[in-house]
């Protein structure tokens, strides 16, 4: 059975923030769209953070779950 985008995408975030790319990329490789990733990130809630460093913005983008208490 192949698993729901939503549950992969969960998984995925499981341990933290990761890179959007990184996500993008792993989500291509298991045969999700770019609609069904946006899709399984709304469902669940993923938060965004957009990387600064002393020169301002950077290109990165990162994913992450609220912690759950």
């Amino acid at each position: 059975m192949t698993k729901k985008c939503a549950d992969w995408l969960q998984e995925y975030l499981q341990d933290g923030m990761c890179l959007c790319e990184d996500v993008r990329e792993a989500a291509r490789k298991q045969g999700f769209t770019k609609k069904e990733l946006q899709r399984a990130r709304d469902e669940i809630g993923v938060k965004t953070f957009h990387q600064w460093d002393e020169l301002g913005q950077t290109p990165n983008w990162f994913w992450y779950l609220e912690v759950q208490r």
